[in-house]
């Protein structure tokens, strides 16, 4: 079976193959081999009569349960046996944070979290600090996951596991040139130049069922026993609050896999591949916008250059229509004039026309008076 090696390679398979690895691992998973995003392969699957798996079948198989996989059904008329997939650029943004990901593991230190915090870090002195100040004054801290304030209180030995491990992360990140701060609301961020991540490390929270109280029941008239409540576990949950470019991973939890302890090492390395990727996306999105603002003040010098034409224009076309106008009306005006027998030379010399009389200042008439007053002679005119 020929599986890419490059997001640049097309992988050519069969049904058959296809389907075996369809149904040996996610979708999610297989997708990223080939350089294809899953709805991508799950459409190729459609296409081709490949059965695949519905939501929560893997889910199934990690409970333990046995799911037998559909047989594939012959090819229908027409349709080929051979499939080639051809990688997208989603692929191979997702195989270049793969391999930024294994360099940085290749290049990383290995972490190790201590049993005891004997010389935490600053932002972790500072809330060890805070807690036996709000716990000797008695005051109500705001507890984020039960989301509603309680009694200070001592940390708790789930507590103090979160913050060695933050310790040891702080520490590791800081010895790569990783600024750490806190937020407004003292969650930790990792900062690299103008880029920042911000993350958490928590507990995971279930829901159970409290039974209610008798002063609690007095005030549901609802009927009910009990209310539903979120409670924390032992099973701490490393989360990144924001996008990751590459499809990095975000989130780390306790389970089959290891515990946060033994994934820290991880958790920097992905720290540290993801930092330079950002900074690339933001520079090829600055760049991005810096086309898209020239091209929009190219397009208003081309918008205010045409306006400027049609001004032009416009103005063109009403000053040729009062030169028509004009033209008009000096023709209507001379037809409209007695003519006369005086040459054109005269006329643009400036000579009296013929027929001048200086001293009354007009002309004789130049056609016969009788054509005049035609009823003075007896004659009609011709």
């Amino acid at each position: 079976m020929d599986m890419p090696t490059t997001p640049l390679v097309p992988t050519l398979l069969s049904r058959t193959e296809l389907h075996a690895l369809v149904w040996a691992e996610p979708l999610r998973h297989l997708a990223r081999r080939f350089g294809i995003s899953d709805q991508s392969l799950a459409k190729l699957c459609d296409r081709f009569d490949i059965p695949r798996p519905r939501p929560g079948h893997w889910n199934k198989v990690a409970a333990g349960k046995e799911i037998t996989a559909p047989v594939l059904s012959p090819a229908k008329s027409g349709m080929d046996e051979k499939i080639e997939i051809t990688p997208q650029l989603a692929g191979g943004v997702a195989m270049e944070g793969d391999a930024a990901l294994a360099a940085a593991r290749q290049n990383g230190k290995s972490v190790r979290v201590a049993d005891r915090l004997s010389d935490p870090h600053p932002i972790i002195a500072g809330w060890l600090a805070n807690r036996r100040e709000a716990i000797a004054r008695g005051r109500l801290v705001y507890d984020i996951w039960p989301n509603r304030p309680v009694r200070a209180a001592p940390f708790t030995p789930i507590e103090r596991r979160r913050l060695r491990i933050l310790d040891a992360l702080f520490k590791a990140l800081e010895a790569e040139k990783i600024v750490i701060a806190e937020t407004d609301r003292h969650g930790p961020v990792a900062r690299c130049g103008q880029d920042e991540i911000a993350f958490q490390l928590r507990p995971r929270l279930k829901e159970v069922r409290q039974l209610l109280t008798a002063e609690e029941r007095r005030w549901h008239g609802s009927g009910k026993q009990y209310r539903r409540e979120l409670v924390e576990t032992d099973v701490l949950v490393f989360e990144i609050k924001r996008w990751l470019p590459g499809d990095l991973p975000r989130i780390w939890q306790d389970g089959r896999k290891g515990m946060i302890e033994d994934r820290v090492d991880d958790i920097v390395a992905t720290l540290l591949a993801a930092f330079p990727m950002m900074a690339a996306a933001r520079e090829q999105a600055e760049e991005r916008q810096r086309l898209r603002e020239t091209e929009e003040r190219r397009r208003q010098m081309l918008a205010q250059e045409l306006k400027l034409d049609r001004d032009r224009f416009r103005c063109f076309l009403e000053r040729a229509g009062r030169w028509r106008e004009a033209e008009l009306a000096r023709v209507s005006s001379w037809r409209c004039a007695p003519r006369s027998r005086t040459p054109h030379w005269k006329l643009v010399a400036g000579l009296p026309p013929s027929g001048w009389n200086g001293r009354k200042g007009m002309c004789r008439p130049m056609i016969p008076s009788h054509r005049v007053r035609p009823l003075s002679s007896g004659r009609s005119p011709k």
